[in-house]
């Protein structure tokens, strides 16, 4: 009995330690997640605050988009199809952030629940 005793510490410490380091690398990526994603909804905020403002303005009036470090005549429909384009884009990265959070979050919930299931098993060995 005492050698299973032995055997069982240094198992569980294994788990725990391995535990601890899938937590600690899903809770980084979680965290760059998140920064992502207030980053995405800044730049969505802002095309959609340029989209209002454009629409404000007389049909008339030369627009330039900046490309690079040069500026190009566009019409006002073009640069709006673009800024809807890019509110898509960042709006389906968004979607897709949130799921891998999702994942991440899951996947730390799992190995929670394996090591209390190995905790559980050691303790009933006993």
């Amino acid at each position: 009995m005492a050698s299973t005793g032995q055997i069982s510490d240094p198992e569980l410490a294994n788990a725990f330690a391995e535990l601890s380091m899938k937590k600690i690398q899903a809770e980084g990526q979680i965290r760059l997640s998140n920064a992502q994603i207030e980053s995405l909804n800044r730049k969505i905020q802002h095309s959609q605050i340029v989209e209002h403002e454009i629409s404000d303005l007389p049909g008339d009036v030369r627009l330039y988009k900046a490309v690079g470090r040069m500026f190009l005549l566009q019409n006002q429909t073009e640069i709006k199809s673009d800024l809807k384009k890019n509110q898509q884009t960042f709006s389906e990265k968004i979607k897709t952030l949130e799921a891998s959070k999702e994942y991440l979050q899951k996947n730390i919930e799992e190995c929670k629940n394996s090591v209390r299931e190995l905790v559980m098993t050691k303790q009933s060995s006993r």
